[in-house]
């Protein structure tokens, strides 16, 4: 027997909004930090992305103000969603900006934000199988988009691999 709702899919928008705050500070502290043209800019572009995603999850959030996540027993949903957070690279904006103090050349900070798209993806894809379908279309949108950023990622990594190979003349 299926207990009543006990978790709201706004909740679970305030989760996908923090981490998206959280992948700003990490990429606005990489701006920063960036000596590379190519990685400011990589990563300005980054930033930017996780703002508009902050947006459109805002968006999504009034109209499922009350519309609650079926579950099998109480709390189930906000346990699953809430121990996905905390297994995450960083789980807020301070540890985001934190993190990427802590890095200590480009490619550190590469890796640390694939894998912070990496768990971006894996959380929109159990908050879509939790939401209404109309909902679902969006949250599709950001992770294509994600899914992006990981290529962009990867890209600028092997282009910055391939520099740091060349004779020191060129």
């Amino acid at each position: 027997m299926q207990s009543a709702p006990m978790f709201r899919a706004s909740e679970m928008l305030q989760m996908a909004i923090e981490i998206e705050r959280a992948g700003l500070a990490f990429y606005d502290a990489c701006v920063e930090a960036a000596d590379d043209k190519r990685v400011s800019e990589a990563f300005q572009f980054m930033a930017g992305e996780e703002k508009r995603h902050i947006e459109v999850f805002k968006h999504m959030e009034e109209p499922l103000a009350h519309y609650e996540l079926p579950e099998t027993y109480p709390g189930e949903v906000q346990a699953y969603m809430r121990a996905l957070i905390q297994e995450r690279v960083f789980a807020g904006p301070e540890l985001g900006a934190e993190q990427a103090q802590a890095t200590k050349n480009p490619f550190q900070a590469i890796a640390v934000a694939i894998g912070l798209e990496k768990d971006s993806i894996l959380f929109y894809e159990a908050m879509k199988q939790l939401v209404r379908s109309s909902e679902a279309e969006a949250i599709d949108e950001v992770i294509s988009e994600e899914r992006t950023h990981i290529r962009r990622l990867v890209d600028l990594r092997v282009s910055l691999e391939k520099q740091s190979q060349l004779p020191a003349s060129q």
